[in-house]
This record gives structure tokens, sequence and C-alpha cells, in this order.
């Protein structure tokens, strides 16, 4: 038995608890506010300095060349079963296709692996102009920044031109990346030669959506062998894609059945109801493109009715903020618009049938509401194009002096050509050659970084092994910080499929992301290292994430080729930004693809 202590006890009985070393404390977190829940509605802020180090063109840069020389990435490829070979993808498309005026592109496109996406692919798609295209020549250019202060200050470099063969195309241009040969830059304003909007925008209230209703023969329809091959069965029609070969209509303001222009404190709108005539094709939506993106020749058709005809109906809003700078101290209203402006267009997108009704020997195929556009002209001839001056870039062959420094292949080989995207219009001397002006060859990406957009991913996986993934990843919905409500009218109907937070800024700069300078590596575009490095604290953290990055490639890859089948979402919307779809359209495509 223990002898029995006296006194106090034991000395320590009174002691505290050692306490733990304060010698090292919590790393510090971020200086701006990362709210830990994320939920619908959150929203970051970031210092200046943590924003300028994200947007740094120099950390893309670096990735993309690194991406480049360690080969991680691979070409889309088409396996032929008959010769069981495989050839580089290519799919055949056209710019503004409706139009009298299309233009013939073709992509090709390369893959990326990646953890952000379903099936562990980004893609890069190159699109190259296969028609011969003449928009004009720039005849001098209004850079001198002490002439044109308020230009300036727009970040906008205003060109003055004669209009080419083509030049109609660039009323359906704004948004794209136009070039001389050298000089490339991104069309922000078509200006009439009084410096007034030549082309007015307007979006569908979202009250009062577009609807089409067209109208083909009975009898053609019972006549049609997919019809009978269905028992005669209208219904079985519902879901398929009606296309109107002449869906782009321009005309005279005074020719539709209804075209009133009214007038709103900080908008002014247009009601509309149109008739038109002519061809009527049912097609069957057994591709994984939407209508929009494809050649449309390619789809087979259902029915055809050369003589049947159309009504398009809906209601148009137009922000007055976007055009009342050029009208100076007169204010904007609807009526003076409407004095100025001598035409109008839409485009009947392919929809998709959401009932028929039968009547007197016709058949109507009535659409699903959509949004859409109505475009207002004013009478242009040699007027102003406006390029944003933070998009300027310049192509030239890869020479210093008069040495190629690069090894020759084959002759039919490219060049190396270098692309500087440090360029200032306001120094440098830019559409000085003299060529007409043209759509460029152009790279977009499925990527965040470059599209400024988040699509849906449902089937992405959370377990032990993996980090945990949020709802709004899965389901991206507007954010706090996200387009405003104008903007976001079209893209609002794709809620939950994809969520943009790209700005005007964005939309009209040179767009670009690791993925695509890759891409421009590999097609022999040495892009120069831009000039806008992050601070050296970002740069030691870059390179760590960097040597992380490569190291996790080979499982991207392994990931990537398991999973790149699961669905073609990605590749449509690299595809749609190719093609220079603006928001509305582009929910369209979102919404109607065959994931």
């Amino acid at each position: 038995m223990p002898r029995k202590q006296k006194g106090f006890g034991n000395s320590k009985s009174l002691a505290f608890k050692p306490q733990k070393s304060i010698t090292k404390s919590k790393a510090p977190g971020a200086a701006g506010s990362y709210p830990s829940n994320r939920r619908y509605g959150s929203s970051v802020q970031r210092t200046i300095i943590e924003q300028y180090d994200l947007n740094s063109d120099w950390t893309k840069w670096r990735r993309g060349y690194e991406y480049y020389n360690k080969g991680a990435w691979y070409r889309l490829k088409t396996y032929d079963p008959i010769t069981k070979e495989y050839t580089d993808s290519q799919i055949d498309s056209k710019l503004y296709q409706g139009t009298g005026y299309e233009v013939d592109v073709e992509f090709t496109g390369y893959k990326f692996a990646t953890k952000d996406a379903d099936s562990n692919n980004h893609y890069v798609m190159k699109r190259t102009t296969v028609s011969d295209v003449d928009l004009g020549v720039i005849t001098s250019v209004l850079n001198d920044e002490l002439k044109y202060p308020v230009q300036k200050a727009y970040s906008e470099i205003w060109c003055k031109g004669s209009g080419g063969a083509d030049s109609r195309l660039l009323f359906q241009m704004i948004g794209e990346r136009l070039t001389d040969g050298v000089t490339e830059a991104t069309l922000s304003y078509v200006l009439t030669a009084e410096n007034e909007p030549a082309l007015y925008i307007g979006k569908s209230d979202p009250n009062e959506l577009t609807e089409v209703r067209a109208e083909i023969s009975s009898a053609v329809l019972n006549n049609s062998t997919w019809m009978a091959e269905h028992n005669g069965n209208y219904q079985e029609l519902v879901g398929k894609v009606v296309y109107i070969p002449e869906f782009f209509v321009e005309r005279p303001v005074d020719d539709p059945s209804v075209f009133d222009i009214f007038d709103e404190r900080d908008f002014f709108g247009a009601s509309l109801i149109d008739k038109g005539v002519g061809e009527i094709v049912i097609l069957d939506n057994d591709t994984t493109l939407p209508p929009s993106l494809y050649d449309i020749s390619e789809l087979e058709p259902i029915v055809n009715d050369p003589n049947g005809s159309y009504q398009i109906s809906g209601r148009f809003i137009y922000r007055k903020d976007t055009y009342q700078r050029f009208y100076g101290d007169r204010y904007l209203t609807g009526q003076l618009v409407e004095s100025k402006v001598d035409a109008l267009s839409y485009s009947v997108m392919p929809f998709v049938i959401r009932g028929l009704e039968e009547k007197d020997g016709k058949v109507t195929l009535v659409s699903i509401p959509f949004v859409s556009e109505l475009k207002l002209y004013q009478p242009a001839s040699d007027g102003t194009l406006v390029f944003t001056d933070y998009s300027f870039t310049k192509t030239e062959i890869d020479k210093y002096g008069d040495t190629y420094y690069h090894q020759l292949g084959h002759p039919e080989d490219p060049l190396w050509v270098r692309l500087d995207t440090d360029v200032d219009p306001w120094m440098d001397e830019v559409f000085s050659t003299g060529n007409p002006l043209k759509p460029a060859t152009i790279y977009t990406c499925s990527c965040p970084s470059y599209s400024k957009a988040m699509l849906r991913a449902p089937q992405e996986t959370e377990d032990e092994d993996k980090r945990k993934i949020n709802r709004q990843r899965r389901y991206p919905l507007p954010t706090a910080q996200g387009r405003k409500d104008y903007d976001q009218i079209g893209l609002g109907q794709a809620a939950g499929r994809m969520e943009s937070w790209e700005t005007r800024k964005d939309q009209m700069s040179f767009k670009m992301c690791k993925h695509t300078i890759a891409a421009m590596f590999i097609e022999h575009i040495k892009v120069r290292e831009p000039a806008s490095y992050p601070t050296v604290e970002a740069r030691i953290q870059f390179e760590a994430k960097l040597n992380e990055d490569i190291a996790e490639v080979g499982e991207e890859f392994s990931a990537s080729y398991k999973r790149g089948g699961l669905t073609t979402l990605e590749i449509i919307f690299a595809l749609a930004q190719g093609l220079n779809l603006d928001e509305t359209e582009l929910a369209y495509v979102v919404l109607n693809s065959k994931f």
C-alpha cells in the first residue's frame, strides 16, 4: 500500500497544464474577401494586387509555353473504320450562315487534359477562313491621343476606311477579330460618316420572347416518306427542328406588318410582327452539334415544302446608355432613332417544334419561345470602324534582321511567325499594309480562363482522394458579380448549364489562355513573352504551382482517355465561340446541344 503523503501532497498537482509552443502561427490568409461558403449569390472581393496578378498575361504565356514543351496535348482525330486509320479532325461550318454573304470556315482542334471538366478535357478550336473576303481598306488611323482625347478615354481607336465588296458584312461582325495580314484587332462599333451608330442591336424582352409559326401544306407533309414510315402521326414531329433557308431577313423598316417604336427612360424598344414566304424544311436533329454550329446542308431533311410561309413576332429593347455618347448633347429617344434608320434585320434561328396545328389544309409548326435580336441600320457607305485599343496584336515572320533562325522543314510547312500581344496603337504603327480587312484566324478554348464562363459538370465525383466540388460548379447559376440583367437576357435561359461573368471589355479584347498559347506554338506561332509580369511573391508561388501541374499531367491524361466520351459540351462551346455567336445565340447552342 502506498504511503500517505502529508501536507499539500504532490507539488505538481497545483501546476498549470503545459502550453503548446507558440513559435509557429497560422499562415496569413489572402488579403481579399473569400467566403468559405460559395453559395448562389456569393461574391469574391480581391485586392488590387491580387486582381493584377490574376489578370497577368505572363502567367498564361508561361503555362502555355510549358504545356507546349512538355507535349501536354494531342490533336483531335477522326477514326475511319474502313481504312482503320486516324486523321486530323476537320469541321466545316459557316460564319453568318443564312445571310447573303456567308463565309466558309473550317475548324481543327486540340485536347488538353484537365480535372475541371466532366470529360477531363478542355478543347482548343482553330478557326480558319476559307472564303476570300474583302471588307474594305483602312485609309487612316485616328491615333493621336492629343487630338482625340474622348476616344482615348473610351479606349478606342477610330479608323476611316473605304468599303469593299463584302463591307455590308461588317454590320454582323461586332466582336469579331479583323486583320489586314499584319495588324489584328476586335471590332467594337460601326459608325456612319457623321460618327453616329450605324447599327443598333436590340434583345428580346424577357416578358415577351420571340415566337415563330411556320406553315406548310398538309398534302406535302402527308405524302412524305418520313410521315408514311411513322403512320401519319403528326405528333412524331414534336421535338424536330424547323429550318428556314432564308432565315436571315433584311428589309426596309416600313415592310413588316407591325413595326412600332416606343420610348422609356433607360431604353427604347420595338414591337415586330413580320411574315415571309418561301421554303420550309423540317430536319431530323440526330446530330450532336446544334444546327446553328454545323453546316445545315449536312443534316437530313424530313419534309420540304418550297411554298411554305412563316410569321415571327416579338418585342425588343435597346439600352440608351450604349449609344447616347455618340449623340453628345442630344437626348437619345426611340423617335430619334426611328427617324434615322432605314432597314432592319433579324434571324430566324432553327427552332424546336413545340406543337402543331392543322387547319384548312395547312399544318402550323409552333416554336418554343426563344431569345433573339432585332438589328436596326442607318445608311452608311464609307464610315468609321471602331476598335478597342487593348485588343491590338501584330504578326510577322519570326526574323531578326534578315535572318530566319528556325530550321527549315518540308517546303509546305508554315514558317514560324511572331505574335506581339503588347501593341500600343497610340504609339505603334497599325493597319498600314493597305491590304483589305478579313476575318482573322482565331483560337478559342472552352476553359473558364478564356471564355469567362463555367459549364455544368454533373458527373464530377467526390471522395477522399479528390477535393470537394461545390454545387455551383456542377450546376452553375448567376452570381453576385455576374452580368447585368440586360446582358444576361440570353444566357439566363441557360442557367444551370452555364454561367458567364464575361464583361464587354473581355468580349472586345484579345482573348487567350494557357491552352490557346500552347496551340499557337504548336502551329508555329511564337507568342512573344508579355510585359505584364506579376509581383515577385506571385511568381514564386506560380513556379511552385506550375511544377505541381506539370507533374500531374500524366494522371490527367489517363482520366482524359477514360472520360473523354462522356460529353461533347466542351467542344461545342469552343466551336460556338469561334463562330462569333452573341450571348443569345450562345445560349441557344448550349440549350440545344446533345450531351
